[in-house]
């Protein structure tokens, strides 16, 4: 088992969402094998439609758009936390429609949505001149106000709809209500600034759009401790997660022949084998969280875990021994569960 493979082994398969109340997010789709998403102009308006619907349904706004041929860019905000359910319903209702109006059957999009969280303030302003000027980008024309299928022409306006709301992000391109549009127009005359450019132009850009301490905070905040192997049932994860541990430190104590109290014993200078096994196991296949493991195994803090995991990878990396005893272990405890 290599290093590369017991990282994969404990990785998400489908990345989780971090959901909290009034979050902001890029969100973005392509069409199947980067066909066209849009055939006509009558597709984009019920993409619309649909949009409308979804936020009225949801209470999910869009405070910028842009419909390109084959995918579309969205700035979103979350009052009740629920992207997901939000984008399940707008891209499973208008492939839908689309299907029914072009006679056609079949998946339209190439899998799940692309979805940023975004800082506010500066950030928010260049995404938003990030999502007006795709077109440009694209040479499908040369001003975006020339470009139908976007909200720069709502910006222009400097008024809410129903479902757009232009003016949450607008207040942060001037304090001053009267001169927002002169602010707005100047920072998309700018062009898109490099570190803006750099983010988007990775073929697998990060999920989060923020400065060093954004990034700090929502990881320490959402992932440090997240459970993945149960994120889509929730509910579910505490229970088998608690089975789990129980399996581990008994098939760990029966190996090595030590009492399961010894699985929580740390001495400074003393290296406790068996727990460092048990810890690992636990990390990997018990689903629970970090700050749980450190319960379970008096570690101190949920750093302190996902350090001792890290060094453990590590370590197993070069020692064959150790593999084979963990993937026995790992094996009798996954086929009990079984």
């Amino acid at each position: 088992m290599s290093l590369d493979f017991l990282r994969r082994s404990i990785a998400i398969a489908r990345p989780l969402r971090i959901q909290y109340p009034d979050a902001w997010y890029h969100v973005m789709n392509r069409g199947n094998a980067r066909a066209p998403i849009y055939l006509v102009d009558d597709d984009y308006q019920i993409f619309l439609e649909v949009l409308k619907e979804s936020s009225r349904f949801f209470q999910v706004y869009p405070c910028a758009f842009c419909l390109m041929p084959n995918h579309y860019h969205l700035l979103l905000t979350t009052p009740k936390a629920n992207l997901s359910r939000f984008m399940r319903h707008l891209d499973g209702v208008y492939t839908q429609r689309f299907n029914r109006h072009h006679k056609k059957d079949g998946h339209l999009f190439r899998g799940r949505y692309k979805a940023i969280l975004v800082q506010e303030d500066e950030y928010l302003t260049r995404l938003v001149r990030y999502i007006h000027l795709n077109p440009v980008q694209a040479n499908l024309v040369q001003d975006p106000k020339d470009y139908p299928w976007s909200s720069h022409g709502r910006y222009l306006k400097a008024k809410d709809e129903e479902w757009l709301k232009v003016t949450s992000t607008l207040k942060f391109f001037s304090k001053s209500v009267r001169s927002t549009k002169k602010a707005y127009l100047d920072f998309i005359r700018d062009g898109i600034d490099p570190k803006t450019e750099a983010f988007f132009s990775l073929k697998r850009s990060g999920s989060l759009f923020g400065d060093v301490d954004f990034v700090e905070s929502i990881k320490e905040k959402y992932l440090a401790d997240r459970d993945t192997s149960f994120g889509e049932v929730p509910e579910l994860r505490p229970l088998h997660g608690e089975r789990m541990i129980v399996r581990i430190k008994k098939e760990v104590s029966r190996k090595f022949r030590v009492p399961a109290e010894a699985l929580c014993l740390s001495r400074r200078g003393e290296h406790n084998r068996p727990r460092t096994i048990a810890m690992a196991l636990a990390r990997e296949i018990s689903g629970l969280q970090l700050k749980e493991l450190a319960g379970h195994f008096k570690a101190g803090s949920y750093k302190a875990v996902s350090a001792h995991h890290r060094n453990f990878v590590r370590a197993l990396s070069k020692d064959a021994a150790t593999r084979r005893l963990y993937d026995e272990i790992k094996r009798r405890c996954i086929q009990i569960e079984t």
